[in-house]
């Protein structure tokens, strides 16, 4: 019987006590894929992630006018999802990645202002695909 018992707040306790998450270092390394630009370009996606969790990256594609690359910066990551912001000549952006379970290659997609809201979810924007290069 629980009657009489008064139940005290524990959220402030419980925040307290939540250690960020670091970032899975299996999602670092080189991938080849698809980033759209106008065409299905052939493109290469490296992610590294650094000993304090923080994630970054770099790509290049070739779109068939020639190779053109930028940056990855303010990556999160939970549960299978990356979420970083794309720069480049020709503009920035978010993007968003959904990894296969054993971070073998991943599906997503990047936005810019001619895209519609949410900018949040892996499909819906322009593709982008990776998958470790085998051998």
């Amino acid at each position: 019987d629980c009657k009489g018992v008064k139940m005290r707040p524990t959220l402030a306790v419980l925040l307290l006590s939540v250690q960020p998450v670091l970032a899975d270092p299996r999602l670092a390394g080189e991938f080849q894929g698809t980033i759209w630009s106008g065409v299905d370009a052939p493109g290469t996606t490296v992610l590294t992630v650094e000993p304090d969790g923080r994630i970054h990256g770099d790509y290049r594609y070739n779109d068939g006018a020639g190779e053109a690359g930028g940056r990855l910066t303010d990556c999160s990551y939970a549960i299978l999802m990356l979420r970083c912001r794309w720069h480049d000549a020709f503009g920035s952006g978010p993007l968003v990645l959904r990894f296969a379970p054993d971070f073998q290659s991943f599906r997503g997609s990047w936005y810019d202002i001619s895209l519609p809201e949410p900018h949040d979810r892996p499909e819906g924007g322009y593709l982008w695909t990776g998958s470790r290069p085998s051998g």
